[in-house]
């Protein structure tokens, strides 16, 4: 792993997602081991970000390949044909280092009647954008072919959702149903770099700076939405959606954050866990409500943020917006190994609260998540005490018995949740979208 290790570093400092260092507790109980396997289910992808499973399925899972590409895997083996093929639709990538192209996926709830799904993708800049931006994310909805349960029809788009980002990184991505049944979509800050380049809007703290993650009146960014699509023309808001009827964008459900990359459900609880990713110094772990304020760019995980200069913290800072909205901190705060001697690693990874098979090894309830890369042995898994109404998660590293010096040993992309339960683990020997290292594991 030491040949990707600097270049990985370097790759992400540029692009300031550089995150953490763990606040590990040796007395963490995980029942009485925490030690588990990683079982290969899929390989030969390029960059695979996520799994899902479609509602009532039991044969099949869907992954995402960031390079366009839906997959499935089908009776234990990767089917040749993707499900979806949107590569032409798709912004031309960096096969160096890229955080945009095809990052998201969701099932209706009613898919096995309707067919319905919906996508998350980067296209090219379009016309009506502003000057000097850099692509257009898409939120778009497709149907499942009528003669083959295995393919999508792709002449069956229908276009949700557009996003102009004004640069190329912190693009969030994730779509999923709630327990509503509504369509919940995490959106980053913008990109660049402390939220006040180019695009970002003028913030309520700094004069004449950037601050897309506190706007909630000029636009989506930096925010986590909620939409109805079984309703409207493409979608209609939830009623009781935090800002309708008051100042602010309807569809903004939480805000304050700098890139929820992943964020997912518990089956149980229904608790809206997302990680975001950090500046220089911090990241986190939040557990989202309706209306609620994460802080960014006015703090960087628990800490004042210094927009002037990302690596010294202000000294103070606000507790609560103008409108009086508590700046809402983490559950989980960890360090960055860049610029703590004892941090974690590079970039968090939201994942899933455990709800598969609990009585082989103990895991169930606890919140499994992840760190991109620790360096030369790649990404880690971490499992936290998932206690709903806790200010601070404790959490441990999970030791991987089955894989060299019982580390993950590969960039750690995202994690997937099917039916039962049950977390996969999707990684990368690249350090961007290109190759064919992609693999799926089952945690076990």
């Amino acid at each position: 792993m030491k040949a990707f290790t600097k270049l990985s570093t370097l790759l992400l400092v540029s692009m300031g997602l550089l995150v953490a260092a763990c606040h590990d507790d040796d007395d963490f109980p995980i029942g009485n081991s925490s030690s588990v396997e990683l079982d290969l289910v899929a390989e030969d992808l390029t960059s695979p970000l996520f799994l899902t499973q479609a509602p009532a399925d039991k044969d099949r899972l869907f992954v995402i390949d960031q390079i366009g590409q839906i997959r499935l895997i089908k009776d234990g083996h990767l089917v040749e044909t993707p499900f979806l093929d949107l590569k032409d639709k798709i912004v031309q990538l960096n096969p160096g280092y890229d955080e945009r192209g095809l990052l998201g996926l969701a099932f209706h709830p009613d898919y096995a009647y309707n067919g319905r799904f919906f996508v998350y993708y980067s296209a090219p800049l379009r016309s009506p954008a502003p000057n000097g931006f850099n692509h257009t994310s898409y939120v778009a909805e497709f149907r499942v072919s009528q003669d083959n349960p295995d393919m999508a029809d792709p002449s069956s788009q229908k276009l949700i959702l557009a996003v102009d980002q004004p640069q190329s990184n912190h693009n969030a991505g994730t779509l999923m149903f709630g327990p509503d049944k509504y369509l919940y979509i995490s959106l980053g800050d913008g990109g660049g770099s402390n939220d006040k380049d180019l695009g970002h809007v003028e913030d309520w703290y700094r004069p004449n700076e950037g601050g897309n993650g506190q706007d909630i009146t000029k636009n989506l960014l930096g925010s986590i939405l909620r939409i109805d699509v079984n309703s409207g023309a493409p979608y209609a808001i939830p009623g009781d959606n935090p800002f309708v009827g008051k100042d602010g964008m309807d569809e903004i459900y939480a805000y304050g954050f700098r890139n929820p990359y992943r964020f997912s459900f518990d089956k149980h609880t229904g608790m809206l866990l997302a990680g975001d990713a950090g500046q220089a110094l911090y990241e986190e772990i939040d557990v989202v409500t309706k209306g609620g304020n994460y802080g960014w760019n006015v703090k960087e995980g628990r800490h004042c943020f210094n927009a002037a200069d990302n690596k010294n913290p202000l000294a103070e800072c606000p507790d609560v917006d103008p409108d009086g909205n508590l700046l809402i901190d983490p559950v989980i705060e960890f360090k960055n190994k860049s610029n703590f001697a004892d941090g974690l690693g590079v970039v968090v990874v939201g994942g899933y609260v455990y709800r598969g098979k609990e009585q082989l090894f103990n895991l169930g309830g606890k919140y499994l998540f992840g760190v991109w890369s620790q360096g030369e042995n790649g990404g880690a898994i971490y499992a936290a005490d998932a206690t709903p109404g806790a200010a601070n998660w404790n959490f441990k590293k999970l030791s991987i018995t089955n894989q060299p010096d019982k580390e993950v040993g590969h960039f750690l992309l995202g994690f997937g949740q099917d039916n039962k339960g049950e977390v996969y683990v999707l990684t990368t020997d690249q350090s961007g979208p290109q190759g064919n290292t992609g693999k799926v594991f089952r945690i076990d």
